[in-house]
């Protein structure tokens, strides 16, 4: 692992310092990293694929690494299991793939919430989507009303509407909110080359100021 630390706004510490360190096992990272609260965690297989499943776990602050043992079904490739933060704990959500005409379809996933971060302590609970979401599904987590947000990984090639998913767990019903002058805008895609693979990234929460600069 290399930690890189950045400067803090002077002109002699921009440049960041960067620290290497070694782990004492050997692991094989399954998904991206999340941020919660001063830790950062992914997941992964200790020491060969599909042994031992846990969470990395990177204290910002000492610099230190602990593990986390974790349940199979949470620790699997790319966007079969995706960590997220739910209620200010880390979640995983775990995907219930439906299989049609040889593909894998987003209808339902396990919801795997770390309890008790010292006793590597985990609940789950399972859900049943109103219809399917399609294949490449992601969720980069919750909003402030605690529903989990889902959408496509990419856009499609051609221009079609775009839409980002909105799932509340208490009432177990889904919302779904269209996204305007992007992916249904021929125009905009010929400039930017939108004809092309183009992979989605959301931010939740995220909020620019308005104030004149």
């Amino acid at each position: 692992h290399e930690v890189l630390r950045l400067g803090g706004g002077s002109s002699s510490s921009s440049s960041g310092i960067g620290r290497k360190f070694a782990t004492p096992y050997y692991e094989t990272a399954t998904s991206t990293a999340i941020a919660i609260d001063g830790f950062v965690y992914h997941g992964a297989w200790m020491p060969r694929r599909w042994e031992n499943p846990v969470i990395v776990c990177f204290d910002v602050t000492s610099e230190s690494i602990s593990f986390i043992k974790a349940p199979m079904a949470a620790v699997v490739w790319g966007s079969n299991s995706i960590l997220i933060e739910y209620k200010g704990k880390l979640a995983c959500i775990a995907r219930q793939p439906y299989a049609k005409d040889g593909f894998a379809y987003f209808h339902g996933f396990h919801l795997w919430i770390l309890e008790d971060l010292q006793k590597h302590d985990w609940s789950k609970q399972s859900f049943e989507l109103p219809f399917s979401l399609g294949l490449d599904i992601t969720s980069p987590g919750t909003n402030k009303a605690g529903e989990i947000i889902f959408a496509p990984k990419y856009l499609s090639r051609n221009a079609q509407p775009f839409y980002i998913f909105y799932y509340n767990l208490e009432r177990k019903d889904m919302r779904r909110v269209r996204l305007l002058g992007i992916s249904d805008d021929e125009e905009l895609r010929r400039v930017y080359g939108f004809q092309l693979q183009c992979r989605v990234y959301i931010s939740p929460e995220h909020v620019e100021t308005i104030a004149s600069i």
